[in-house]
């Protein structure tokens, strides 16, 4: 697919201007409605684009600037389009740079396939945490005080305490239960392991993000971490965002 969504950067690597028109029109209006002060659209990567990609997106650009930060990353050969037409004023413009397939931007993600509604999802395998997860994780967390934690939603105000365990997820056993079709049964869970508190992704369909990075193997949480789930271009209501906060 042309399109992908990666927390709030929308790419868009289409093969010519029909498909790159198309991801434009089904794809862009859902994205800039998303609750994000700061939203990226990458279309660096397209390839074979004639001026018609500027006209397709040009106007959408302008409609949008007025409300949230902008940041757009082009093709060299598109880059005097923003420059000449006044663009650059309203959103910052980026030129990609075309790379080999032995190079990678630091700080580029892999592509990724879209995200849909969670149908069946398959239960997570059971996992033995007896102790925290090794590799780069935040000492400073992991040494933390805290006498009990908890997960605010953002959007309700809603306060679940986590104990030793709180699962979220689309129904029972979690304890915090959201139906929500683009969460899982068990999205992710919060756990408390010695003094301080961690976070799992539960092999979840549509991903869990802690200040705004994908959750690939447990990791340590602090005072206002910020906990996004769900984020996907066809259902954008689906997402919910959370806060941790300990009790020192």
């Amino acid at each position: 697919m042309p399109a992908t969504l990666h927390w709030n950067r929308l790419t868009i690597a289409a093969a010519n201007d029909a498909e790159f028109k198309a991801a434009v029109d089904k794809d862009l209006p859902q994205f800039l409605k998303a609750n994000h002060p700061a939203l990226e659209i990458d279309f660096g990567q397209s390839k074979n684009l004639s001026d018609d990609a500027f006209k397709a997106i040009g106007m959408k650009l302008v409609d949008a600037a007025g409300g949230k930060k902008l940041v757009v990353r082009v093709p060299e050969y598109l880059r005097r389009h923003f420059e000449g037409s006044g663009l650059s004023d309203l959103v910052d413009v980026h030129v990609v740079v075309r790379m080999d397939a032995h190079t990678k931007m630091a700080g580029e993600e892999e592509a990724e396939g879209d995200l849909e509604p969670v149908s069946d999802d398959a239960e997570p395998e059971e996992k033995d945490e007896t102790h925290p997860p090794s590799g780069d994780l935040n000492n400073t967390k992991i040494q933390t005080k805290a006498t009990g934690g908890a997960l605010l939603d953002e959007e309700d105000n809603k306060r679940f305490e986590v104990g030793e365990e709180l699962i979220i997820g689309r129904e029972p056993p979690a304890q915090a239960v959201y139906a929500i079709p683009t969460i899982s049964k068990k999205h992710f869970r919060i756990y408390r392991q010695g003094p301080a508190y961690f976070i799992e992704d539960l092999r979840s369909t549509n991903g869990t993000y802690l200040n705004g990075d994908p959750l690939t193997q447990p990791q340590p949480l602090g005072e206002g971490d910020e906990i996004v789930v769900a984020i996907t271009l066809k259902h954008p209501e689906g997402a919910r965002r959370f806060k941790f906060t300990t009790k020192l």
